[in-house]
């Protein structure tokens, strides 16, 4: 084992991200210490980071630390682990991803994945992405890498196109399944189930699960009975503590309509389904699927900046508990030899034998000091899978295209995205450039 560890943290200046990963690291007692590189364009936020781990360092007395740098070549030199939470661009690029394809009768909740709001998010971060991946692999080509960055499966898809790192993509959203049917069946751990789920980030189906190892479909068909509908069930034993609240009426459908859980994020999950997104606002009202602002998250920006520098000058405690967040985790069994199941976004091998070899898949997968090996998910349901698959092509056409500045693929993507399949093939390329013009200050002429 290591005497100290080097993990650069891309975005260091994260008010929201930073705090809660690097703090969930500190409180691994077996852990060495480490030497944490904050890296962020912008070195203040950097800074103010720094200052609040610095608190925590010595309130915990351990003997980890912290640098705020601009330099890449700082950060990544010789570094052992990578964590990525960027968002280039910035909110005011997001509010373009939204409000662009909403004149063409889009109306995307969040924007960071699929859709021409994913497109226009990729087009900007993809390279950056291979960039840093290049970078990455020339100076610590035995680094560790996991993203945390949306689009997931393009931005990661970067790391297994160019280099041999051991690199992940990262999502709770399985968690938030576990939360739901923790309530439902009134289980006190997650450790009371077992799960077997496949799709791609934001939208994965559990193809089995079982409660303490009884049949759980055939529980939950016990709770609802003859007529309760699923989202009148969660109303009735869970309360959503996510933040962005929602019924998961498009849960149920889903559910209902195919016979498997789907992610219970509806605010993610509408976004692959044009018949919620496309037209009017009004499936959404009836789902009761909440469009997140730009302004409500400029409103929690506010509120983390706030929350950061009130610890810093000790007028706000700092709650020394874990986030469900599993980052600490990889970095311990990759430190110290051990191993877990976690879930992954990797490379498609065979894990989801009926999608395309090769593509970024969410799953179960082993972490261990080899990196990320995905566990069996089996062949997705064919009416899954068809919902699943164009998504799953479009991402791996955005990253070629954005890989190459290959506009015309990069229209392709969007001509086969189901959220345009109302549009004319005119009014598709009339939105691209508009998007693209709004994203030309980071992907060029």
């Amino acid at each position: 084992m290591k005497e100290r560890i080097k993990l650069a943290y891309v975005g260091g200046g994260s008010y929201q991200w930073a705090p809660r990963i690097i703090k969930d690291i500190m409180l691994k007692d077996e852990l060495p210490p480490t030497d944490f590189l904050l890296l962020d364009k912008d070195w203040e936020r950097a800074s103010e980071i720094r200052q609040l781990c610095e608190r925590m360092n010595r309130e915990l007395g351990t003997n980890h630390t912290f640098t705020a740098t601009t330099s890449e070549e700082e950060a990544f030199d010789g570094c052992d682990f990578v964590v990525i939470c960027i968002s280039t661009g910035g909110l005011e690029a997001m509010r373009r991803d939204i409000a662009i394809p909403e004149k063409y009768g889009i109306y995307q909740t969040v924007g960071d994945t699929v859709g021409p709001g994913g497109w226009s998010r990729a087009l900007r971060n993809v390279p950056v992405f291979n960039a840093m991946a290049d970078k990455i692999a020339r100076l610590s080509n035995d680094a560790v890498v996991l993203n945390y960055t949306n689009p997931m499966a393009c931005l990661t898809k970067a790391f297994a196109a160019r280099t041999r790192l051991r690199a992940v993509g990262l999502c709770h959203g399985l968690y938030e399944n576990y939360e739901v049917l923790q309530d439902i069946f009134g289980l006190k751990s997650e450790q009371e189930l077992t799960v077997r789920f496949g799709g791609v980030n934001h939208f994965f189906w559990m193809l089995d699960f079982k409660v303490n190892g009884r049949d759980g479909y055939g529980l939950l068909r016990e709770k609802l009975g003859a007529d309760k509908r699923f989202h009148e069930l969660i109303r009735e034993t869970h309360a959503d503590g996510i933040g962005f609240v929602s019924p998961k009426i498009l849960a149920g459908e889903l559910f209902e309509t195919f016979g498997y859980l789907p992610y219970f994020g509806d605010r993610h999950t509408c976004e692959f389904l044009p018949h919620v997104i496309t037209g009017t606002e009004g499936r959404l009202n009836e789902l009761q699927i909440h469009r997140t602002t730009i302004e409500e998250r400029y409103g929690k920006l506010a509120e983390w900046k706030e929350e950061v520098r009130r610890m810093i000058d000790g007028t706000l405690p700092v709650a020394y508990e874990r986030t469900r967040e599993t980052a600490a985790d990889i970095v311990e069994a990759v430190a110290l030899g051990k191993s877990f199941i976690d879930i992954v976004n990797v490379p498609n091998v065979g894990q989801i034998p009926n999608l395309p070899l090769g593509g970024i898949v969410e799953t179960l997968g082993v972490v261990n000091a080899l990196g990320f090996t995905p566990l069996a998910a089996g062949p997705l349901p064919e009416p899954i899978r068809k919902l699943v698959l164009p998504h799953l092509e479009n991402s791996e056409t955005i990253y070629e295209a954005a890989s190459t500045g290959d506009n015309e693929l990069a229209l392709q993507a969007l001509y086969n995205d189901p959220t345009c399949a109302h549009l004319s093939y005119k009014a598709i390329r009339d939105m691209a450039r508009e998007l693209v013009e709004a994203n030309r200050e980071w992907i060029g002429d």
